[in-house]
């Protein structure tokens, strides 16, 4: 695979970088390049041709979560970065659906500060996240933080 090596811009708003950062290391080395650096935390993907996401999950305790949202165009090498604590929605079970129009029971987690995020975490397997994403101007259109398919747990593979 190429190696990357670009610099343009980097500039922070809060606890989220957007930008294109320099990179010494191939696509696959992506989820290297980032952690919250906790030997207990989860670590959800998805990727297409054009787009690479990466969510690392860390449970606080039972109402919290710690995370790192990482959208990334691979055409572009764009990036949008942005990490912080979400807390458990509560309140009634929420269902999603997967690619085959299975619902399935999801523990909602909100984040609500530079932008609005859910962490919609599946509840039966833990091997599903979707991300729904409001009045974020950190991500851009060619870097999204919602989710364009379901992130899977690293090393569970596609269609579960």
């Amino acid at each position: 695979m190429k190696m990357i090596e670009t610099i343009l811009f980097v500039f922070m708003i809060g606890s989220c970088t957007v930008g294109m950062l320099k990179k010494d290391k191939t696509l696959n080395d992506f989820n290297e390049s980032y952690s919250i650096n906790n030997s207990k935390s989860e670590i959800f993907e998805f990727e297409n041709d054009t787009l690479k996401q990466y969510v690392e999950l860390y449970s606080r305790n039972e109402r919290e979560i710690s995370f790192l949202l990482v959208s990334r165009n691979k055409i572009t090498m764009q990036e949008a970065r942005l990490a912080g604590i979400a807390k458990n929605k509560g309140g009634d079970a929420e269902l999603d659906e997967d690619a085959d129009g299975y619902a399935y029971v999801v523990t909602e987690y909100i984040y609500d500060n530079e932008c609005w995020l859910a962490f919609r975490l599946d509840n039966d397997t833990n091997t599903r996240i979707r991300v729904n994403e409001a009045d974020c101007a950190m991500s851009t259109d060619s870097t999204p933080f919602y989710s364009i398919a379901l992130l899977v747990k690293k090393g569970f593979g596609v269609g579960l």
